[in-house]
């Protein structure tokens, strides 16, 4: 995104300045974001090796709200905040469940598979603006659906022949795609109405203090020696690439793409997200599970995409009456 394409100036609503973001740039966005977030399943995993899962989402959000309030401090002293507060908190809140049920998975399973798992988030959508809008999901939504869960069914088949063998791990990773789902849809309904960069920053402010409290009242403090240099590298990666820069492009593209559209790009991030799984730590996956993740890819894909018919074309007429016509 070129700086000179979106100028951070205006106050608490949706500004005319973001119309000048085209919806390709905004692809693009979201595709960045996809990648980054794949990339963050491995770093967090890596980083769950010294901090627990509360003590790292701190660490994570509290610096990088710290970043945002250095960066658009200007812009925080000319945005009319209250009227943000609501909608702030509601993101936010569903931000912090969301990743505490999807850490809490990802600290008994792999990345690859976590991702695979969390990205079904995609599927659950069209079901939730369902509930929202009473839109009912289209037969394609339906099936998708049903080809997610045989996906999820061959994930939890450890071998050919073998039992099904659905981990606490991949239970807590299905209800954090359920919750990821609600926050998707509730930036699709903010992004058109409020100022989503001020509206992101209010999201981390209110997860990184549920993350802190939730940690300063259940875990032990982590000692210095926790911090690695592989731990804080992670760290740097999650805050700058997973949180900020991602965060912000989906805030920022949902304002140009709608949320059914935006979230088929996004659904990419589980391959990337087994990619650098496969590379940086050597996940095994089995035969079946590599059905399974196709499976879940395939009903991503299914449930996003839209096939139009294309216009018929009338016939050239012939006769009398096309010289009248």
């Amino acid at each position: 995104m070129g700086s000179g394409q979106l100028r951070l100036i205006t106050v608490g609503t949706a500004e005319p300045e973001l119309m000048r973001l085209s919806p390709w740039t905004a692809r693009g966005m979201l595709v960045i974001a996809a990648a980054a977030w794949g990339g963050g399943y491995t770093f967090s995993k890596i980083a769950l090796e010294s901090l627990s899962v509360q003590w790292m989402m701190s660490c994570r959000l509290c610096l990088s709200t710290l970043i945002m309030v250095a960066l658009l401090w200007r812009r925080i002293r000319r945005t009319h905040l209250p009227h943000l507060i609501v909608p702030g908190v509601l993101l936010g809140v569903s931000y912090w469940a969301a990743f505490m049920f999807q850490m809490r998975g990802l600290e008994v399973t792999e990345p690859g598979r976590n991702a695979f798992l969390t990205a079904t988030y995609c599927v659950f959508v069209p079901f939730l603006v369902w509930i929202v809008t009473r839109q009912r999901p289209a037969a394609r939504h339906i099936l998708a659906a049903l080809i997610c869960l045989f996906g999820v069914g061959f994930i939890a088949i450890p071998k050919l022949g073998e039992g099904l063998s659905l981990g606490q791990g991949d239970v807590l990773s299905l209800i954090g795609a359920v919750l990821f789902a609600g926050n998707l849809v509730l930036s699709g309904m903010f992004a058109k109405k409020f100022d989503m960069l001020m509206l992101t920053l209010i999201e981390f402010l209110t997860a990184a203090m549920l993350f802190t409290s939730g940690a300063l009242i259940t875990d032990p403090l982590p000692g210095a020696g926790d911090f690695t240099w592989t731990t804080i590298a992670s760290l740097a990666y999650l805050i700058i690439a997973s949180t900020l820069i991602a965060q912000n492009f989906q805030n920022l593209a949902f304002s140009k793409v709608p949320a059914a559209q935006g979230s088929l790009i996004l659904c990419t991030e589980s391959l990337f997200g087994l990619l650098f799984s496969v590379l940086l730590v050597h996940e095994q996956v089995t035969a079946t599970s590599f059905v399974g993740f196709a499976l879940i890819f395939l009903a991503i894909v299914l449930s996003e995409i839209r096939l139009r018919r294309r216009p018929r074309t009338p016939r050239p007429m012939t006769g009398p009456r096309a010289d009248v016509l």
